[in-house]
């Protein structure tokens, strides 16, 4: 599979991430959510606790693009969405 094919899979379009709300299942926006997860991260620390989980999907798969790299951070503790973040320029890795 390609790069730019795995690259569109991740991408967590605008629209959809104004959808999301803390204290969402993951169940219920599960349609929003891409099939894969990006490779990039924010050089942010990640929350931890238990049963805390996080995922990262990318803000666009065109290299061009300025948002190019960025990412979204969900984070779910036990099934249940806590934090939605927005990672951008060099607060990424």
């Amino acid at each position: 599979m390609g790069d730019t094919l795995r690259a569109r899979q991740s991408v967590l379009a605008p629209d959809d991430y104004a959808r999301l709300r803390i204290g969402q299942d993951r169940d219920r926006i599960a349609e929003y959510l891409p099939g894969r997860q990006t490779g990039h991260r924010p050089t942010a620390a990640e929350p931890r606790g238990a049963g805390l989980v996080c995922e990262y999907y990318a803000m666009t798969a065109d290299p061009f693009d300025d948002r190019s790299g960025d990412v979204y951070r969900l984070c779910f503790r036990h099934g249940t969405l806590v934090t939605a973040d927005a990672f951008t320029g060099k607060g990424v890795r």
